[in-house]
């Protein structure tokens, strides 16, 4: 149920207007009596309220409270007003304000207006009240022979029965005597708090003279008050910027009422103290200064840590400027191997085709074989152009092959174990042997091999002449 609730007024809260009984039924899907019968408990409740046009109820948030929850919150004479202008209900303030009897009170009596209230403009705020309108006014009346200042304040109430009506509050502005030691109290209670406070109050007159502070400034300026009540002393403001901080009070005005600002001075024990202040001015409702409020807080170690933190960023400072000299060095010698790189591999680049412009201009067969684990040579790493004219095959299909791809081992076996061991001992080896072409074809062809080093890796250089040339080359 009170989910039901929250959701209803959760929904009137967001509507500009009022809502139906019908609206509210589609909005939560339940049944027509049931949304009644929730609008009627929120109704009685003060929560919501309702206006009748024709045979259409609208239902919205009430603007107006209940008549109990007022007269148990007033201290002050107070009564409820219903439609008909009755006086339903009363505390015993406003019985004994207007004389009534408490023993003629019963419970749900209704009670007329007294005499006192019979003013135009009083019966005219209560009709509106009425009708809803909140209203305050200052009434003067002569009850039981004694002249009231009143202050009236008439607020719109929802009663018990579920109808409008009004409240009407009175605050006795005429009796303040009475109760100036009610004020009294309660300065004194005010001036407890501020001097229990660890932070430094005080007031200036205009003319900057002390004339109020509190036990936190009297430690913290090492004097008693009497030393510095009624004195233009700026304790804690070194004696040389004293006129600085007068000037700063001569800044605030009734444009600019608040001023922060921090002053600097020396402990007995000569270290630096650093505190912040918040000074306000007052002002009369003609624009008059009527004093100065100040509250300092001590931010001395704030200041130590700033002074801290500048000190390390000025170290750290330091440290990325050295960093930076030294990668900025490094960059520059990098940068300065870089260029020696690039002109050795251009230098290499270059003796490459130089190289390769030879290898392809002999003119026997060449060819260039990575080394087996046995010795002999095994893949085709380079061919240049008369290995390709004379076996057939172009340059990329070659350097696929294996040396078993185009060489046959038609030749003397005893031939081929002593050329092995010679070869061993890094010596050019000579014989002959076939070669196949493309086409299935073989050429007899005396080979040269020499074994040598390139790149950490052992290649076989092999330049062969043909014994015999090709019949179509």
């Amino acid at each position: 149920m009170k989910d039901i609730e929250s959701n209803i007024i959760n929904y009137l809260q967001k509507k500009a207007d009022a809502a139906t009984i019908s609206e509210l039924t589609k909005q939560f899907a339940i049944n027509r009596n049931t949304i009644a019968k929730y609008l009627q408990v929120l109704v009685r409740r003060g929560d919501v309220e309702v206006a009748q046009f024709g045979m259409m109820k609208f239902y919205r948030l009430s603007s107006r409270i209940p008549a109990k929850v007022m007269l148990r919150l007033v201290m002050d004479p107070a009564c409820i007003i219903d439609m008909e202008k009755n006086i339903v209900s009363c505390n015993k303030y406003f019985l004994e304000l207007f004389s009534f009897n408490a023993s003629e009170q019963i419970p749900h009596s209704h009670y007329a207006f007294p005499e006192e209230f019979c003013q135009d403009d009083l019966i005219d705020a209560i009709t509106n009240g009425i009708q809803g309108e909140m209203s305050e006014e200052i009434c003067m009346m002569n009850i039981s022979g004694r002249n009231y200042t009143l202050h009236v304040k008439i607020l719109p109430l929802i009663l018990e029965d579920n109808t409008y009506g009004c409240g009407v509050i009175f605050r006795d502005e005429s009796r303040v005597q009475p109760f100036s030691f009610f004020l009294e109290e309660s300065e004194g209670r005010y001036r407890a708090i501020v001097d229990d406070q660890p932070d430094l109050v005080c007031r200036r007159a205009p003319d900057l003279t002390l004339i109020y502070i509190n036990k936190a400034y009297c430690d913290a300026a090492r004097r008693s008050a009497d030393d510095l009540l009624g004195k233009r002393l700026f304790p804690f403001t070194l004696t040389s910027l004293s006129l600085e901080t007068e000037a700063v009070y001569q800044q605030i005005t009734l444009e600019n009422p608040i001023i922060e600002f921090e002053t600097k001075d020396v402990t007995s024990n000569g270290l630096n103290r650093w505190l912040q202040w918040y000074v306000r001015g007052h002002f009369s409702a003609h624009g008059e200064l009527l004093e100065y409020n100040a509250i300092g807080r001590d931010i001395t170690q704030l200041k130590r840590c700033e002074e801290q933190n500048r000190l390390y960023l000025q170290s750290v400072e330091y440290i990325v400027h050295e960093r930076t000299h030294a990668l900025q060095e490094s960059n520059q010698k990098l940068a300065e191997q870089l260029m020696v790189s690039e002109k050795k591999a251009a230098f290499l680049s270059e003796q490459e085709l130089w190289y390769r412009a030879v290898f392809n201009n002999i003119a026997e067969l060449t060819l260039l074989f990575e080394q087996d684990e046995e010795g002999e040579a095994d893949r085709i790493i380079e061919a240049n152009i008369r290995a390709c004219q004379v076996l057939q095959y172009n340059h990329d299909e070659l350097v696929l092959m294996v040396s078993s791809d185009i060489i046959t081992e038609k030749h003397n076996t005893k031939y081929q174990k002593s050329y092995v061991k010679q070869f061993t001992e890094d010596q050019i080896i000579r014989y002959q042997g076939i070669m196949m072409r493309k086409d299935g074809g073989e050429i007899l062809v005396d080979i040269s091999e020499q074994r040598f080093r390139m790149k950490e890796k052992s290649v076989v250089l092999m330049i062969c002449r043909c014994m015999e040339e090709p019949k179509d080359l």
